[in-house]
This record gives C-alpha cells, structure tokens and sequence, in this order.
C-alpha cells in the first residue's frame, strides 16, 4: 500500500499527541508512526521544560515539541489536547509501536462511526507477540472474577469495567466483529474527535498513572462516548508490570478506593479484593 502523505488525507488530517518525559524509546514510537501507511498533519510531544532538551533532536515539519510546566502524563496529554489543529486526535504514549497500516485502520472506523466514539487496537507484546488480554479460564479465576470483582462470566467479561474498577480487555482471537464495543479503551493508543476529548484534569494521583485508562473512560462514558476495540489492529508494548507486585499493590489500591468512591462501587467486594492482592503480592517472587 502506498503511503498517505498528510496533503492527500482528502481533509482528514490526524494530531498526535504523546505525553513524554523523553526516554529513549519515544525514538522507536515516532519512527513507527512516520512509517505508517496513514501520516499524521502532526505529532505534538508535549514534555516538561526541565526534560524538554532530550527531544529537540525530533523536531521536524511534522514533530512538534510542546514544552509544559506541568508534570504527569495525564495533565501534560490534556494540555497537548487543547493545543491541536486537526480534526481526529490520537493519544499514544511514548513507548509504543504501530504497525504499517494501525492508524489508517483506526481513521477508517472512526470516520465510519463518526463523533461520540473513540476507537483502539489490540495490544501486542513485544517480546512475546502475544496479546497481552489474552481471556484466563478456568473455574477458580471465574469465580473470583464473577463473586468478588462484579464480572461476568467468562467471554462476556472482555471489554468490561465492573462495579469495582477491575477492567478486562479484549482477546482478539475471540473475537468475530471487526468492531467490538467496550466499556473502557487502554489509554496508550486511542483516536477520538477533537470534540469529544475530555479536558478536564480527572486524575488526581501523581506518580505512574496506574489505572488512568479506567478514569477516562468513565469520563467519557458520562459524554456519552462509545469506545470500540478495531479486532485485528495492533499495536506493540513491553509486557505490563503485574499488577500484584509489591511495588505496585498499595498505589492501585488506593487508586481504585477512588474510583469506587466516584462510582460508589461496593464496599465489602472492594475489602476482599485488597485482601486478595496483598497476599498475592506477599507469596509473589517478583
């Protein structure tokens, strides 16, 4: 397929925005979206001034560093949002890899569905090149899943958010729909309108924004945002830490109380998940 050059978009043109703190990887994440068969009008990384000089190297007709005095990829990604000139919006963090046609494929479904949805991909691991939603069966994870996390039963619980904040993602393999409707969208890859963005700054936790995919979905959720997983679109990331590693537990604990809080969730089902998760990360080796 022949690459689309922002001038040929037929007046479609797509913003990127990539909330940075400049790691060497974001190198990999631009080259795999300038490789693309669908080239974004722009690719803003917006980065905090102290780390802005590990980016200048990227900047291009097309690269722009936006330089913020803001730190926390949740805040630096909103303030990129109020700062692009083109229809459709891709958010993307800075550790990502597309391949030769994710974006067009998410630009062709979105323009289909049209405003009031966002769209995504399925999502690789690099070292493993399996999906990394991969559905766990079995009748113990089941029942854990159904009685304490408010999930249900087995295939029907990809895509879901429940009553508690435990979020499920998609396991392309299966799935039949090219478009499979969700409750929540992994936030390292999503494209939206620039309309339906969601500005305001709704995650109140600093440090690593564990579980910030989840608030902005709800968010999203309230403006009466669909969200839908393109099957057979992907993209590609290092293999997600555990969630009950003993570096881990304690800050998605109390992330979580907050989103329960916001939703009110129920409690009692929140008590023995916590409990669960830190004897797991107690007898984790990890």
């Amino acid at each position: 397929m022949n690459k689309t050059k922002p001038e040929e978009q037929k007046g479609i043109g797509v913003s990127v925005i990539i909330a940075t703190l400049g790691g060497e990887w974001i190198c990999n994440t631009v080259d795999s979206i300038l490789a693309g068969s669908f080239v974004p009008s722009e690719i803003l990384i917006c980065i905090p001034f102290d780390y802005a000089h590990k980016t200048t190297h990227l900047a291009t007709n097309i690269v722009k560093i936006i330089s913020t005095e803001i730190k926390g990829q949740v805040n630096q990604r909103a303030f990129g949002f109020t700062k692009v000139s083109y229809p459709l919006v891709l958010q993307l963090d800075d550790d990502i890899l597309l391949e030769k046609d994710t974006l067009l494929q998410l630009v062709k479904k979105i323009t289909v569905l049209g405003k009031g949805n966002v769209t995504g991909p399925v999502y690789y691991g690099q070292h493993t090149n399996l999906c990394i939603h991969q559905l766990q069966s079995g009748l113990f994870k089941n029942l854990f899943d159904y009685i304490i996390c408010a999930a249900p039963w087995g295939i029907r619980k990809m895509g879901k958010v429940t009553s508690l904040g435990i979020n499920y993602g998609v396991d392309d393999a299966l799935c039949k729909e090219e478009l499979f409707q969700t409750d929540w969208l992994p936030g390292g890859c999503v494209l939206s309108y620039k309309e339906d963005l969601v500005l305001d700054q709704f995650f109140p936790f600093t440090g690593k924004a564990y579980c910030e995919d989840v608030f902005h979905s709800y968010y999203r959720s309230l403006a009466k945002t669909k969200s839908w997983v393109v099957t057979g679109v992907k993209v590609f990331i290092d293999e997600p830490v555990p969630e009950f590693k003993k570096e881990v537990v304690e800050k998605v604990i109390k992330i979580r109380r907050k989103y329960l809080q916001m939703i009110n969730g129920p409690q009692w089902r929140l008590f023995f998940y916590e409990l669960f998760c830190r004897m797991r990360s107690r007898l984790s080796k990890e």
